[in-house]
């Protein structure tokens, strides 16, 4: 018997089987109203971030990552990877024709999992419609109470029953890590919309029971503690099931912090809560924390312009599977950032457009790594101005600024054109607002809650 053909036909097929068999695992989660100022390892005070300080301490901390000023238009740009002028509808849905990285990653053999808040559409059958196999979520079908003594959960197709005394963040993330458990012998996507850090700001199961009640800022920093103790759970959990070394860990927030929070800083400036605006950093600059041990890299901190179009092609690559078909996908992979490799280039600016609550007219804008142009020719230098109290004078702009003014406008001239071809499904052009940022009809007005007071309550927000 001859066995060289033998031979040569599993050495063919091996490299197939480890390459299979490596495909990582990928946990992405993303905190409610959560803005780049709650990562202490952003220099975010005065909010305290350990677990999630380490992971960026071996992984990849990215400073110019920007979300939606919104929750919905956020979930459906970063779950589809396209641009809310092709697929955005109205607050609280997504368009049940379009394919999710749920599909993607599903399609691609893995095992997908969404636990947390919903609020895409009230229907149980959403999450396994839009490529998910099992679900634990809030506000799949009632709004209830979120924190303690949570109200409605729906787990795969069944309501649990609520007011039992748990504390909903808790109840879900358990969860996803028994969904773990149970499929830790191949490759599964958990995607984990946090149910923290929306208001009501209220104490968490860590609180001092007999501690006086603070301020939101106070109330929320405790908030933020207790996410970043969720994912060190996450984290223990990896490591004693043995799959820290090939997970790929996932961190970020939809939006920026609420606007009854002030007080906090980053680094020397002031970064109130801005959530609802894209007229300053506050509003939607949200923090993205990357780990991935097998990748081999670490110790990154990267400016790297990312918007969440960027999430589901990086995921596709990651996982090695195919983008949708007969769609436009708008972002660009950085899976070579988590894997050093060398052909990998970052993309030049991220573009963001912003209805609101419901399609209409638009306010956009394109930044690179420094500077941020919205359509009227409203320069910003974010890094010396994260408010944008001042736009850059084009007659006394200095040499760089004046190059990425250029290269904005082009970009705003590119999306602008494509705005005017409407949306896919209805056909709807879009009228952008080229006023000033912040003195437009309809943009959000400054919040009146100063915060900061102690004792003050906090109204839920709508």
């Amino acid at each position: 018997m001859n066995l060289r053909p033998l031979a040569f036909s599993l050495f063919l097929a091996f490299p197939f089987v480890c390459f299979a068999a490596k495909r990582p695992n990928v946990i992405l989660m993303m905190a409610d109203d959560l803005g780049y100022e709650t990562l202490s390892a952003n220099g975010g005070a005065p909010y305290k971030t350990p677990h999630l300080d380490k992971l960026a301490a071996n992984g990849l901390r990215f400073t110019n990552c920007v979300s939606q000023p919104v929750c919905t238009p956020t979930r459906v740009k970063i779950m589809t990877g396209r641009y809310n002028f092709r697929n955005y509808k109205t607050f609280g849905i997504l368009d049940p024709r379009e394919k999710t990285f749920g599909h993607v990653m599903r399609d691609a053999g893995y095992k997908t999992c969404i636990v947390g808040k919903w609020q895409l559409g009230r229907d149980r059958k959403l999450p396994g419609h839009f490529g998910f196999d099992e679900y634990c979520l809030w506000w799949l079908e009632n709004k209830s109470t979120r924190y303690g003594n949570v109200g409605e959960l729906i787990q795969n197709g069944k309501v649990l029953p609520g007011g039992k005394g748990e504390y909903g963040p808790d109840v879900v993330s358990a969860f996803m890590l028994d969904f773990i458990s149970r499929n830790k012998e191949e490759p599964f996507f958990c995607y984990y919309p946090m149910i923290l850090t929306h208001s009501p700001f209220v104490p968490t199961p860590d609180t001092d029971k007999d501690a006086p009640k603070g301020s939101n800022l106070d109330l929320m920093a405790g908030m933020v503690a207790y996410t970043d103790k969720i994912v060190g759970r996450v984290v223990a959990h990896l490591d004693k099931l043995g799959l820290r070394e090939n997970t790929v860990i996932l961190y970020t927030g939809d939006n920026g912090t609420h606007r009854g929070i002030v007080g906090a800083k980053v680094g020397k400036h002031d970064w109130p809560g801005a959530k609802g605006s894209n007229m300053s950093e506050m509003g939607m600059r949200v923090p993205l924390v990357v780990n991935y041990p097998a990748g081999g890299v670490s110790g990154q901190v990267l400016d790297d312009p990312i918007d969440f179009s960027d999430m589901l092609p990086t995921l596709a690559e990651l996982g090695g599977a195919k983008l949708p078909k007969g769609v436009t996908i708008d972002g660009h992979s950085f899976a070579g950032r988590l894997t050093g490799g060398k052909d990998y280039k970052p993309r030049e600016w991220a573009y963001v457009s912003y209805y609101g609550k419901s399609r209409g007219s638009a306010t956009h804008f394109a930044r690179d790594v420094r500077y941020k142009l919205y359509e009227g020719g409203y320069l910003y230098d974010f890094h010396k101005d994260p408010a944008h109290a001042k736009p850059i004078d084009p007659a006394t702009a200095d040499p760089a600024a004046q190059a990425a003014r250029k290269k904005l406008t082009a970009v705003l001239k590119q999306m602008k054109a494509q705005f005017a071809e409407g949306d896919k499904y209805t056909g709807a052009a879009t009228k952008l607002l080229s006023t000033k940022p912040g003195l437009s009809a309809g943009q959000p007005k400054k919040p009146k809650d100063k915060g900061g007071k102690k004792g003050k309550k906090n109204k839920p927000e709508k």
